[in-house]
Order: C-alpha cells, then structure tokens, then sequence
C-alpha cells in the first residue's frame, strides 16, 4: 500500500512542478510554441529545399533526435535559470521533492513546449514508415533520448554557477551531439574509423532506428538490438549520474 502511495505522491509532484514550470507560461506565452520549433523544422526545411525532397526521410529523422536532443538539454538550462535567478531550487531542496522528481517535473515541461513539433514529426516519421508495426519501437526511441539527455542537463546544470556557462555548454553539447554524428545524413557518408567512433554517441543510434522504419538499409554490422542496448544503457547510466552526481544540496 506504502508502495502505491509513494508513487502517487512522486507522480502528483511530477506534474505539479510541470504545470507551474511549463503549462502556466505557454498559458501566457503561447508563442513559445512555434520558438521552440524552429530549430528543428528549419533544417528540416533546407534540407528539404537543397536536396529537392530526396533527402526528405533523412530530414524527418534528424530533425526528430535534434528536436529531442534540444528538449532534453534545454532542461539543463531551464534548471541553471531557475537555481541561479530565482532561487527555486532552493525551495524544492527544503521540500520532500527528490531530485529526480525535480528532474522529471521539468522534463516534462520542456515537453509541454515541444509538443506540437514533436507531434509534427513524429507524424511524419509514421507517415514515411514502412509499416506500422514500427511504431512501438518509435516511441521507445523517442523515449530512450528524451530521457537520457534530460538526464545529461540536469547533470550540466547541476554543477554550472553561471547561466551563461550553462547556456554555452548546453549549446556545444547540442552540437556535439545532435549535429556533427550522422544523424541527417547516413552513416555511410563517414569513413570507416569515424563510422565506429560515431556508434559511441546515441543519437547515430535513434537516427539509425528511424532510418530504418523508413526502409534505409541498416549498415553492416549494426542491429535494432544493438541500438537498443546502446541507447538504454546510456539511459541507464545518466539516470544514476543525475540521481547520485548531480548537485543538488548547496554547501
């Protein structure tokens, strides 16, 4: 009973930092909305522009793992924000709140703001599937990135005492993560040495899963199964980094 209750309790804190932190300002703001998309729907636009359509699946699945990836770390900025300027922090570490409720409260927010590019894309992700079956494993995917590079800012901002450290990590990271691997473009593009360094970084990975569903041969060598082992076990270790790493009390 004990057990039912104490996650109750974390799933009503969840969602209550959640609409304090995101559904209250897209209510005044909902112009943060279209903000939020931009990013990825742009090179997905010029993408789409330069290469005539041809490149269009690559597109889509790029511009969902950069979306994602932006969402995700974007927490790290958001809690940088609101630990440095406004001293929230400070309330939920005086609170029973954990910090991995924290976490998931304002990594739900960032969702909130992404939602109707993540339902875009993840639409035309579908719609340029070859079955439908590949669905589940699309939600897993986004499932899989979302959460580990939440973890990965929360992490970031945990440790950053200014927000234009943060802001500026938090950007190269992005880059590091979501622009340079072969996440727009096929992984046969690199050479061989590049190709086995890029497996190391999970987002070669997501894109790899979506190219696929979209009917891209998959390259020799790599698995579904290999990019979801990957891909949780990156999950896996970033959850425990944040929850045992993080900085949450200050001394």
């Amino acid at each position: 009973m004990n057990v039912f209750y104490n996650s109750y309790v974390v799933t009503k804190q969840i969602f209550i930092i959640a609409y304090m932190t995101g559904f209250l300002w897209l209510r005044r703001n909902p112009l943060s909305l279209i903000f939020t998309a931009i990013s990825p729907f742009s090179l997905l636009f010029i993408l789409f522009v330069v290469s005539g359509g041809e490149y269009v699946q690559f597109a889509v699945a790029g511009s969902l793992v950069m979306a994602l990836v932006g969402y995700g770390l974007a927490l790290g900025q958001d809690i940088s924000f609101y630990k440095i300027e406004y001293k929230m922090q400070d309330v939920f570490v005086a609170s029973p709140v954990s910090p991995i409720t924290y976490m998931l409260g304002l990594a739900l927010s960032q969702l909130l703001y992404g939602l109707p590019a993540l339902l875009v894309l993840l639409s035309l992700a579908v719609f340029f599937s070859v079955s439908m079956n590949f669905l589940p494993l699309l939600l897993l995917n986004v499932f899989l990135i979302w959460g580990t590079m939440s973890s990965i800012g929360f992490f970031l901002s945990s440790h950053m005492l200014h927000m234009r450290n943060a802001t500026q990590l938090i950007s190269f990271v992005n880059v590091i993560i979501a622009v340079i691997p072969p996440v727009f473009y096929s992984i046969e593009k690199l050479p061989v040495e590049l190709q086995f360094i890029s497996y190391f970084v999970p987002t070669t990975h997501a894109s790899l899963m979506l190219q696929y569903s979209m009917g891209f041969p998959i390259p020799e060598g790599w698995s579904i199964s290999l990019g979801l082992i990957v891909q949780s076990v990156y999950f896996v270790f970033f959850i425990l980094v944040a929850k045992k790493k993080a900085l949450w009390r200050e001394n």
